[in-house]
């Protein structure tokens, strides 16, 4: 399967674990800049392009400033899959109304991740719970604040770390670090 992969970082480095894992799962993929590419020619490109699986890349930038970079919300209207990474998956909750939260700590670690809202969905489907997972962000959005119609499906510490909406899945760890992140992004593939 060809996937396109919407970079939200500075420079193409930041995504080589995400060109890795997929290539790893035995797909191609396609690349946009984000941070060069205005939004109606990202919805363009996205909207006419064969390619029906899109990921779009964390980012180191400050999502709640607003002249940085944001995912546009038309996206989530497309008949596309998304993936929204970390900054990418702040940016969507944040513009639609989510608090944002600064932790003032960064965190860069593994941990565990229970699917505990949710155990059952496809996108955890031959996972061993607690998931491995790892996380490299300031920002997050607290769990008590996600309702209808975002659906959440897993949190760690009061953090929102996967959740759904439209045609998204919204994802503040990085499934492209870890074996059973990778897993968790071949079951996303499957959908």
């Amino acid at each position: 399967m060809h996937l396109g992969i919407v970079n939200m970082h500075k420079d193409q480095y930041f995504i080589h674990r995400i060109i890795a894992a997929i290539t790893h799962l035995g797909h191609t993929h396609f690349i946009i800049n984000g941070l060069t590419t205005t939004s109606d020619k990202l919805i363009q490109r996205i909207k006419s392009s064969p390619i029906h699986y899109w990921i779009f890349s964390g980012s180191r930038f400050h999502v709640t400033n607003p002249s940085n970079p944001q995912v546009p919300l038309e996206l989530l209207n497309l008949d596309k899959k998304l993936m929204l990474i970390c900054y990418s998956m702040e940016s969507v909750l944040m513009q639609l109304g989510f608090p944002v939260k600064e932790r003032y700590i960064h965190r860069r670690e593994p941990f565990n991740l229970s699917a505990s809202n949710h155990p059952n969905h496809p996108l955890f489907e031959n996972i061993q719970m607690p998931m491995k997972v790892w996380r490299d962000h300031t920002w997050y959005i607290p769990k008590a604040a996600i309702h209808s119609p975002v659906r959440l499906l897993a949190s760690y510490n009061g953090e929102t770390m996967i959740a759904t909406y439209k045609n998204a899945v919204l994802v503040q760890h990085h499934p492209e670090h870890t074996a059973d992140g990778r897993k968790f992004l071949n079951n996303w593939l499957k959908e």
